[in-house]
């Protein structure tokens, strides 16, 4: 529920009901780079945050999730959306 790393399907459930999982896996692959991140199995949440600020500058609902899960990192950790 709570923790200080944030793994890499925690990002990819944000998106993966409305895009799938390999639209899921593209929209993250593609902000862990635009944040100048590796790709890994676990991020702390300066990194975390860091890729969330990469989404924020897409549209719709990319963005909008982007704000809820930073907000939730930076509140509580981590806990599912």
């Amino acid at each position: 529920m709570l923790g200080d790393k944030i793994k890499i399907e925690d990002f990819h459930a944000l998106y993966i009901q409305t895009t799938g999982e390999e639209g899921a896996r593209k929209i993250t692959k593609e902000a862990i780079a635009e944040a100048g991140l590796v790709e890994k199995k676990e991020y702390s949440k300066e990194e975390a945050l860091k890729i969330c600020e990469a989404l924020k500058k897409k549209s719709g609902f990319i963005k909008t999730l982007a704000n809820l899960f930073s907000v939730r990192i930076r509140l509580h950790g981590i806990t599912k959306i």
